[in-house]
């Protein structure tokens, strides 16, 4: 799951502190200045009922190139998704 981290309402701190107390590990922040954001991408550790300054992220890793992102990064953040994808495609079978 990717998250959306706004800094609105969000706790004082870091938001990679603030993530590291939630339990909420992932694979790659991007930090977006204009938007007051920041984008946490393949996060596990996500609890159901999520903060009110976190949410689903729907920006895809390609659409992120030139926005904190680079072409590198969004493909090895979307091999991740495919690998997590396949994995719990794998658990649900079971």
């Amino acid at each position: 799951m990717n998250l959306y981290y706004s800094l609105q309402g969000a706790p004082n701190g870091h938001p990679k502190k603030v993530m590291e107390e939630l339990g909420i590990t992932y694979f790659h922040a991007t930090p977006q200045s204009l938007g007051d954001c920041w984008w946490f991408w393949c996060c596990e550790n996500v609890p159901k009922e999520l903060p009110s300054f976190l949410s689903p992220l729907s920006v895809k890793p390609e659409l992120a190139i030139g926005y904190g992102l680079s072409k590198k990064e969004a493909e090895s953040i979307e091999l991740r998704m495919k690998d997590e994808n396949n994995a719990h495609g794998s658990e649900q079978a079971k």
